[in-house]
């Protein structure tokens, strides 16, 4: 089993474990046991495509000064304790029950080719999401799964894992609210952009 112990600063500094007790932290990890993996600077991020787990930053930049936070809830920027990395839990249902190769709308999953059109070539691979960059320093990252965190681990561990599972709501709703806040922001940009086209 991991030391867990040995990261309890920047287990603590984490909103994943926000206004948890030391011994709560040690409890719910030591009953979830996820793994602690560790990447040198320059390695791509390594994160197991089948979207079964994902990745939160335990130990990045040690000169890096963590920004505070106005909610909370907000997460942390790259680099920093705390930060998750590929998919919130779930995320990746949302195309469970679609036929291969169909995604939102009619189009293709991303990462996924499209079917060829009738006598001509097939088109390019939709990108998924943002281009991986090497990573800038040495980082460990815990590893863990929706089902890690959600399995049931008997009445000694619940009481600190319904706390830890509260703040993946607030880590979520959080999310939520920043989208909702970058599309308005994005909608007024083109509103603006179409007022000075129309003068």
């Amino acid at each position: 089993m991991e030391n867990y112990r040995d990261y309890l600063p920047e287990l603590k500094s984490t909103t994943l474990f926000r206004d948890m007790a030391d011994e709560e932290i040690i409890c719910v990890l030591e009953a979830m046991q996820p793994a602690i993996i560790e990447q040198k600077a320059g390695e791509m991020p390594s994160i197991k495509k089948d979207f079964q787990v994902f990745r939160m930053i335990l130990q990045g930049d040690p000169d890096k000064e963590q920004e505070p936070r106005k909610h909370k809830y907000d997460m942390p920027k790259f680099g920093e304790p705390g930060m998750l990395m590929a998919e919130i839990p779930s995320l990746s249902r949302i195309f469970e029950g679609r036929k291969p190769g169909e995604g939102p709308g009619g189009s293709p999953k991303d990462g996924e080719r499209p079917p060829k059109p009738e006598g001509g070539k097939g088109e390019k691979r939709r990108p998924k999401g943002p281009p991986i960059k090497p990573l800038p320093c040495d980082m460990k990252f815990l590893e863990l799964s929706g089902e890690m965190l959600t399995k049931p681990y008997g009445p000694e561990v619940s009481e600190a894992q319904g706390k830890m599972l509260r703040n993946l709501l607030g880590i979520l709703a959080q999310k939520v609210m920043d989208v909702r806040k970058e599309k308005a922001e994005m909608m007024k940009e083109y509103e603006k952009k179409l007022e000075e086209y129309d003068a």
